[in-house]
């Protein structure tokens, strides 16, 4: 077994900075915080998953620039193994400047993918998912991805799949890849036509034999299990910055699946996690332990 987890996905850059309550456009403010961090949904996942104790590779490309440098420091500071990143001249991570509200932590996010360049199926290697115990992905480097979701499926290897937004019908071939699907609840919207959750999942799970979650950040998430609809409560926390709390429920939940937890407790177990992850600024800032995981639990 090479890796237990790899991991891959659209690799960022973050420039995270808190915006004060009032502001006058065309002057110059100081504030008391801003940071650089590694970013996005798959990169910020793969961070959590190495950090709960698991061998996590991830997989994409990277060159000898600034925001790579940055990128790939970032991943190797938080456990995160390299060795599968690809060298692809002109390539570069994308780039997020994200504005953190300082009254409720809420975020705003403006982003580049100039010189960004998609994974392929050309530079994959079927070994390494064969010789994985699980595929995390993400719907941005779809065309990578929805080939690493093939040979997960070919090789019995479980997927998890923390997906957006995009073209539908490419979602909905993900979906129909994965074994563990995650949407948030605008995602699973946007696939069904529906709105309510529960009438999400029911409608998605035609699609599917995966385990299908929505997530709806204060709200919670929902799970639909047989035919039974699952709800889990967001758990009570003072929010500082929501950057990186999506991306911390689905790390958390893959590393709460290959610990063996059923469905009820992978939903509370990545509930409790991303809550903490809330009270702090930057998705990449603080990693709980899991006895602080369960000690979160254990005060709801």
């Amino acid at each position: 077994m090479l890796f237990d987890v790899i991991v891959s996905g659209m690799m960022v850059v973050d420039i995270l900075s808190e915006v004060p309550s009032n502001i006058k456009s065309g002057t110059k403010h100081e504030v008391s915080k801003i940071i650089i961090q590694g970013g996005a949904p798959a990169g910020n996942a793969a961070c959590v998953i190495a950090q709960l104790g698991l061998k996590t590779t991830f997989l994409g490309y990277t060159a000898d620039n600034t925001l790579s440098m940055i990128a790939n420091q970032e991943l190797i500071k938080c456990g995160v193994n390299t060795s599968l990143l690809i060298q692809k001249e002109d390539f570069q991570p994308a780039i997020a400047v994200v504005e953190i509200n300082s009254d409720n932590g809420e975020r705003t996010v403006f982003y580049s993918t100039n010189n960004y360049k998609p994974l392929q199926p050309k530079d994959l290697n079927e070994e390494w998912i064969k010789n994985s115990r699980l595929l995390f992905v993400d719907g941005y480097d779809v065309v990578g991805n929805l080939e690493l979701l093939k040979m997960a499926k070919k090789h019995n290897i479980p997927s998890v799949l923390d997906i957006e937004t995009g073209d539908i019908s490419v979602l909905k071939e993900m979906i129909s890849l994965g074994s563990h699907i995650i949407l948030p609840l605008e995602g699973a919207q946007m696939v069904s036509g529906l709105e309510k959750p529960k009438d999400c999942l029911k409608s998605i799970s035609s699609l599917t034999k995966g385990q299908l979650v929505i997530t709806d950040g204060a709200n919670g998430s929902w799970a639909l299990e047989s035919d039974t609809i699952i709800h889990q409560p967001a758990f009570p926390t003072t929010v500082v910055d929501t950057t990186g709390c999506g991306d911390a429920f689905h790390g958390s939940y893959a590393a709460a699946l290959l610990e063996g937890k059923n469905l009820k407790d992978r939903l509370q177990f990545a509930s409790a996690y991303s809550s903490i992850i809330a009270k702090h600024f930057g998705g990449r800032s603080y990693f709980p332990s899991t006895e602080e995981i369960e000690q979160q639990i254990l005060k709801k």
